[in-house]
C-alpha cells in the first residue's frame, strides 16, 4: 500500500515493506535527499530571479554550490571542542579485580576531567581484547559492578563513551550499555552477551533492561535480545516513528498508536555488526581509529591518544640506540625494550644517535615500535645529535619525538638509498607503520627517499595542516576539503630540531634529557637500559679518537718488532691493538671478515718482503696498501662512497689513517734515538735473558767491531752477512742494503751486530 510520510531524513513515498527494508529505505533516503537538494536549488534560483528582476545569471558568475559539499564543509567548519579528555583501556575479559582496577584509574583522573566548571569532560573506555581467545568470558558480577560504578553520581559531570574497535562479547556488553554513548568499528561485532554464560535467569534479563533504560544507549528490549536466546524483538513503524519492543508489547502498541508495519529483529541472541548497530541506533558513530573517534565526538584528532599515566604514572626507561644500525643492534635494542616493559616500565625513551645503516633493519625496528600497545606503553624518540638516513624511520615510528635544537633528522646517511630502496621503504611505511599509527606517511618517508616531493596542505574549514606527496594526496577520501600549498622540499629532507617541530614531526625541542623529563613529567629515577660495562667499553673503543690511538699503538708496536729479533714486546702490543680495533669495529657493524683477511694478507706480504723474498718491494708495497685499505674499510660501513655523507666519512677515515701514520713516524724517530740508550727499554725490547751475566764477562761479538764483510741477504734493516768467515744476524743503521754489498761492523748492542754499508773507496781488509 503506498504512503507518504515525513521523517527526519526527508519525505518518503512508497510501500510499507519498502520503508522497513533497510536497503530500500537507504535508497529512498538518498533519493529524498537528492530531491530535497534539487528543490532547494530551484527555490534559490527563483528567489534570485525575482530579486534580480528576472534577469538570468550574469556571465562569468560562480556556479551554484553543491549542497552535498556545502553540508560537508559545514560539518568541517565546526571547531573541535577543547574539553578535558581521558582514555581508559579496559582489557577483556572482565574477571578477577579488573573492575576495581578500572574504577581506581577513573577516580585518579576524575579531578582532571572535572577541572572546568560547566564543561563535561569526556571519559572514553577503550575495549581491548574482544577478538582474542577468551575475550568473551567476562564475569557477570564484575561486569555488573563496573556498570553500576558508571552510574555513580560522582561521574555525573563526565560523559562516558564506550569505544569498541573490535566489538564486545559476553557480559562486557553490559558495561558498554552502561556508557552514555557507544562507538563501534564498521566491521566490529557487538554481542551476543551470553557468550560463555550457560544459564540466563530473570535477574540478568532485568539488569540488562534496566541499564539500557537508564542510559538509553539501546532500547531495553534490544538489550535483552543481546542476552536471551528466547527473546523476540520487533521493530514497529508507527506514526510517531520507529520503536523496538518485545513481541509481547506489540498488541498494546497497536491499540495506542497506528502501527504502519512490523519487522522482527533476529536471530537472537543478537550479534550486531557496527553498521547494523548504527542503523538500529545503538552505536552513535562508526570509527576505526582514535582520530575518527575523536572527530565523531567533536574533539581534536589527537585528543584520544592513550595516556599510560592513568595506570599509575610514568615509569620511565631510557634505551640507547647508538652507532650504525645492524641486525645485532636491532636485536639488542628490542631485547632491552621488552625487558623494560616486562619489568613494569610504561614510558620508553629511545635515545637515538645513529647515521643509519641497514634500511631493512631500520624498518624492522620501526614496525616493532609501531606494534607496541599504546594503551600500555608510550614510546618517545630522543634525538640529541643525529638520526640520519634510515635511522629517521626509527625515530618517527615512535609515538612522539623530541630533538635537540641543532640535532639532524633525515638526509643522507651511512646507507645509500636508491630508487629501488625508496619504493620498498614507501610501501613498507605506508602499509605498516602509517596504518598502525594512523598518520600521514609522506613526510617521514621523504626524510629518506630521494626525489619524493612533499607539499603542505591546509584544511580550509578547520585550518589544520598536513603534509602530502602527490600519491598520498590522491589516495585521500576527503581531498576536496584540503587545499594544497607550498612545497616543503624534495627528499631526502634534512631537518633540524626547530624545523621538525614546525612540521609536526617533533613534539618538543629541548637541551638535554632533563628537558625530556620535564616535558613528560617523569618523576623519580629513570632506568637506563643502556649497554653494560662491556658494551660501554666497546662504544669507547669504537670512537674515532680511541680508534686512531689503537692504530697508533699498533703501528708503533709493529715498527719496534721489525727492529728487534724474534717475536717480542712490540709484536705483542701490535697484535693486541689491532685485535681490539677490528673487534670493536666488527661489533659496531663496520668491519667483517673481509677487512680482517685483507689486513692479515697485507701483513704476510710485508713479512715475506722483509724476511723471505727480498726483491724490488712489490710484496712490501702491495702488503702495505692492503693493510691501509683494511683499516679504512673497518672504520666505515660502505666500500665506495655514493653520497655526500659517505664522502665525508671517507675523509675522516683517511684523516685518521694519516694521523696514525704521522704519529708512528714520530715515535719511530724517538725510538731510534732514545730507546737503544735507555736501560729500561733496552731490557724490554732488546736484551736477552742473560744480560746480567753478559755485563760480568766480555762479549765475544765485540771482536767483530771494525771488521768488514759482505751481506748474504737483503738488510731491511735486519738480515744476514758473512763476517770473519761466518754468517751472522746483522742489522743496518736504518738503510736498505742489497745482497752482496760490503758492510762494516760498527757496534754490538744487546747481542746484535750493527753494520753500515761502505763505498768502494772505503773497503779495507775483510775479517
Amino acid at each position: 500500500m503506498p504512503f507518504i510520510a515525513a521523517t527526519p531524513d526527508g519525505v518518503w513515498t512508497g510501500s510499507f515493506p519498502d520503508l522497513l527494508h533497510p536497503a530500500r529505505r537507504q535508497e529512498r533516503r538518498t533519493a529524498s535527499r537528492a530531491i530535497g537538494a534539487v528543490a532547494v536549488l530551484v527555490a534559490a534560483m527563483l528567489v534570485a530571479a525575482v530579486l534580480g528582476g528576472g534577469a538570468g545569471p550574469a556571465r562569468g558568475a560562480d556556479p551554484p554550490p553543491d549542497p552535498a559539499k556545502a553540508a560537508a564543509n559545514e560539518a568541517d567548519a565546526v571547531a573541535p571542542r577543547d574539553v578535558p579528555v581521558a582514555v581508559v583501556p579496559l582489557r577483556l575479559p572482565i574477571t578477577g579485580t579488573r573492575d576495581t582496577q578500572v574504577e581506581g584509574t577513573v577516580l585518579r583522573t576524575l579531578d582532571r576531567l572535572l577541572a572546568r566548571p560547566g564543561e563535561r569532560g569526556v571519559l572514553v573506555f577503550r575495549f581491548d581484547g574482544a577478538d582474542e581467545p577468551g575475550g568473551g568470558a567476562s564475569d557477570f558480577g564484575r561486569s555488573l559492578a563496573l556498570a553500576r560504578f558508571l552510574a555513580d553520581p560522582r561521574l555525573s559531570g563526565v560523559k562516558t563513551v564506550a569505544w569498541l574497535p573490535a566489538g564486545a562479547r559476553g557480559h562486557a556488553v553490559l558495561v558498554a550499555l552502561a556508557c552514555e554513548e557507544i562507538v563501534l568499528a564498521p566491521d566490529a561485532v557487538f554481542g551476543p552477551a551470553n557468550t560463555d554464560e550457560p544459564f540466563i535467569d530473570d535477574a540478568m534479563r532485568t539488569v540488562y533492561a534496566q541499564v539500557a533504560a537508564r542510559r538509553k544507549t539501546a532500547p531495553p528490549a534490544l538489550a535483552q535480545a543481546l542476552l536471551d536466546p528466547q527473546a523476540r524483538v520487533v521493530r514497529v513503524a508507527t506514526g510517531d516513528g520507529d520503536q523496538i519492543v518485545t513481541a509481547a508489547e506489540v498488541p498494546a502498541l497497536r491499540e495506542a498508536a497506528a502501527v504502519l508495519d512490523e519487522e522482527e529483529i533476529g536471530p537472537v541472541p543478537l550479534a550486531l555488526s557496527g553498521r547494523r548497530a548504527r542503523e538500529l541506533g545503538v552505536a552513535r558513530a562508526l570509527a576505526r581509529t582514535p582520530a575518527e573517534v575523536a572527530r565523531s565526538l567533536g574533539l581534536g584528532e589527537t585528543a584520544l591518544e592513550a595516556d599510560p599515566t592513568l595506570d599509575g604514572g610514568w615509569k620511565g626507561v631510557q634505551v640507547v640506540l647508538s652507532g650504525v644500525i645492524t641486525a645485532d643492534l636491532v636485536a639488542r635494542t628490542r631485547t632491552r625494550i621488552e625487558e623494560a616493559i616486562a619489568s613494569g616500565r610504561n614510558f620508553v625513551c629511545l635515545r637515538i644517535d645513529s647515521p643509519g645503516g641497514e634500511p631493512e633493519q631500520s624498518l624492522v625496528l620501526a614496525a616493532y615500535l609501531a606494534s607496541l600497545d599504546a594503551t600500555r606503553v608510550r614510546t618517545v624518540a630522543w634525538v640529541p645529535r643525529e638520526a640520519r638516513g634510515d635511522a629517521a624511520l626509527v625515530a618517527t615510528a615512535c609515538d612522539e619525538m623530541v630533538m635537540g635544537a641543532a640535532a639532524v633528522l633525515g638526509g643522507e646517511g651511512a646507507a645509500a638509498i636508491d630508487g629501488r630502496w625508496a619504493e620498498a621503504i614507501t610501501v613498507a611505511w605506508r602499509e605498516g607503520v602509517a596504518k598502525k599509527r594512523d598518520r600521514s606517511w609522506s613526510l617521514p618517508v621523504a626524510l629518506v627517499a630521494p626525489g619524493l616531493v612533499v607539499r603542505q596542505a591546509t584544511r580550509a574549514a578547520t585550518g589544520s595542516v598536513g603534509y602530502f606527496c602527490d600519491e598520498e594526496f590522491d589516495r585521500l577520501d576527503d581531498r576536496e576539503a584540503w587545499q594544497l600549498g607550498a612545497q616543503v622540499g624534495v627528499g631526502p629532507l634534512v631537518l633540524n630540531g626547530k624545523a621538525a617541530e614546525s612540521n609536526g614531526l617533533a613534539a618538543h625541542v629541548v637541551d638535554g634529557f632533563d628537558g625530556v623529563a620535564r616535558a613528560y613529567g617523569l618523576e623519580g629515577d629513570v632506568a637506563l637500559a643502556a649497554p653494560g660495562w662491556a658494551d660501554t667499553l666497546l662504544d669507547a673503543l669504537a670512537s674515532p679518537g680511541i680508534a686512531w690511538l689503537l692504530l697508533l699503538i699498533g703501528g708503533a708496536g709493529l715498527y719496534i718488532e721489525l727492529h728487534t729479533p724474534g717475536i717480542g714486546f712490540g709484536g705483542f702490543i701490535a697484535m693486541v691493538a689491532f685485535i681490539i680495533y677490528f673487534w670493536s669495529s666488527h661489533l659496531h657493524g663496520t668491519s667483517g671478515w673481509l677487512e680482517v683477511m685483507l689486513f692479515l694478507a697485507g701483513l704476510i706480504c710485508l713479512a715475506a718482503e722483509i724476511f723471505v723474498l727480498p726483491g724490488f718491494g712489490v710484496l712490501g708495497l702491495g702488503g702495505g696498501l692492503l693493510m691501509v685499505a683494511s683499516l679504512i674499510l673497518a672504520s666505515q660501513s660502505f666500500v665506495l662512497p655514493t653520497n655526500a655523507y659517505q664522502f665525508r666519512q671517507l675523509q675522516w677515515s683517511l684523516l685518521g689513517i694519516l694521523g696514525a701514520a704521522i704519529g708512528v713516524t714520530i715515535l719511530a724517530v724517538v725510538a731510534r734515538r732514545w730507546l737503544p740508550e735507555s736501560r729500561l727499554f733496552r731490557h724490554v725490547l732488546l736484551a736477552p735473558p742473560g744480560d746480567a751475566a753478559i755485563d760480568l764477562v766480555d762479549d765475544p761479538l765485540e771482536a767483530l767491531v771494525g771488521l768488514q764483510g759482505e751481506t748474504t741477504s737483503r738488510l731491511a734493516p735486519a738480515g744476514k752477512a758473512r763476517i770473519g768467515g761466518e754468517i751472522h744476524d746483522v742489522s743496518s743503521d736504518g738503510q736498505l742494503v742489497e745482497p752482496g754489498m760490503p758492510v762494516e761492523v760498527v757496534a754490538i748492542r744487546g747481542g746484535r751486530v750493527l753494520v753500515r754499508a761502505i763505498g768502494a773507496g772505503q773497503r779495507g781488509t775483510h775479517g
